[in-house]
């Protein structure tokens, strides 16, 4: 194994352009997609729904960007990059959409194609980055992109007092996220094909390559994404709610919690990246899932800021750990052939994980309280810890010449 390079001069020209190019479209992708969560409390207000009701409305936003996977089949078949442009053009479509036209219906059809452009480019932004990166490099390089993921995210917070100023105003987030476009023109030039696609004459269907072997690694990830996802999800898009509603805080104050112990906890996308190069994937998701669940509850059952910062931190840091490390696992245990359809039925399981916890959510948390409810759904991230036991180490895999090999033998048969 060659030694592991350190700081950012270890990456290429070809590293770093697909680290800029994608980390732009993480901060686009996250400050597009977290307009949802963030102006929940007070869409809901504005629409005259229940707590119940909105629940419904993001289930339904969920089980539509099922669709997403369609992105992932194509990208197989004819190159990640033409899948990923058309998909990345429909994010700022959709919060157009729900900016212009009032009413729930609008609102739901707005964050469908939203959320089916964003499920769509984060699974095969996973997909480009980890056939472009340097291998020693590679889950650092994903941490470095989730960074920017992160500021978007961030800025959506920064910019939530605009939600404040009249029943409407929280629209204007929404029309804010529609100037992704200007982005478009950029990723057309500069962003070319992965280095490791490769056209087969044949495309191979992704059950088919189950049965040839490769369930024994899509099952196990495809728990891991179902759990994390039932308590992450809601655990996530609901906090707000958590902070304005139940504990009756001031929009600046639990907005001024997130920002700042959220955005701490954001650098264990570093750690998680580094320590996912230079010690494992398994190992580095199971640390990062304990200090998620641990975060987590405590944030839905703890009452005092004193101990609430600290939970938003944990959280925060053992989800940030999570997301380079599982990103680089999931797609290293797949050949480049099936990489995208893995990522993209991966995202798909991962949906239907936050749509049923929001479902449970819809049907309990007015009779049992969003605190027990989130605390029952954190235990799916326990038989995730169980799960990652069962899948093989992957640090240090070269995408690009398992690529070749293959091609230079024989067409696989998966």
């Amino acid at each position: 194994m060659n030694p592991v390079p350190m700081g950012i001069g270890a990456f290429t020209l070809r590293d770093r352009r697909a680290v800029f190019l994608m980390s732009l479209v993480a901060f686009t992708l996250t400050f597009s997609g977290g307009m949802l969560s963030y102006t929940e409390p007070f869409a809901r207000q504005a629409m005259d729904l229940s707590r119940s009701g909105m629940l419904w409305v993001f289930t339904v936003v969920r089980v539509s960007s099922l669709v997403g996977v369609l992105f992932a089949i194509r990208a197989d078949r004819i190159g990640r990059r033409r899948p990923f442009l058309a998909a990345f053009v429909l994010m700022p479509l959709g919060n157009l959409v729900t900016a212009l036209f009032p009413g729930v219906v609008p609102f739901a059809v707005g964050q469908s194609l939203t959320r089916i452009g964003l499920v769509a480019v984060a699974a095969l932004t996973t997909v480009i980055l980890v056939e472009e990166l340097t291998p020693q490099i590679r889950a650092f390089g994903l941490g470095i992109h989730a960074v920017a993921a992160s500021m978007g995210g961030g800025l959506g917070l920064i910019l939530l007092p605009i939600a404040e100023r009249s029943e409407d105003a929280w629209r204007v987030l929404f029309g804010l996220g529609g100037f992704g476009l200007v982005l478009l023109p950029l990723l057309v030039k500069f962003l070319g094909e992965s280095r490791a696609f490769v056209r087969y004459r044949a495309a191979v269907t992704f059950r088919r390559a189950l049965r040839a072997g490769l369930g024994k690694h899509f099952w196990p990830l495809a728990g891991m994404a179902f759990f994390i996802a039932l308590f992450s999800s809601p655990t996530l898009d609901l906090a707000l709610e958590r902070l304005i509603v139940d504990l009756e805080w001031d929009a600046s104050a639990a907005r001024f919690l997130i920002i700042v112990f959220a955005g701490l906890g954001s650098l264990g996308l570093l750690v998680g990246g580094r320590l996912a190069d230079r010690v494992g994937r398994r190992e580095t998701t199971l640390v990062a899932l304990v200090l998620g669940l641990a975060g987590g509850i405590g944030f839905y059952n703890l009452t005092s800021g004193w101990l609430l910062a600290p939970a938003v931190f944990m959280a925060t840091f053992g989800a940030s750990m999570l997301t380079p490390a599982f990103a680089a696992h999931r797609a290293e245990l797949f050949p480049t052939r099936v990489r995208a359809m893995a990522g993209g039925w991966l995202t798909n399981v991962a949906i239907l994980g936050s749509a049923f916890g929001f479902l449970v959510g819809a049907f309990v948390v007015d009779e049992i309280g969003l605190s027990t409810t989130m605390t029952a759904l954190g235990a799916g991230l326990v038989v995730a810890m169980l799960l990652v036991l069962r899948l093989p180490e992957t640090r240090g895999l070269d995408v690009v010449r398992e690529t070749r090999s293959r091609t230079t033998t024989q067409a696989p048969s998966t």
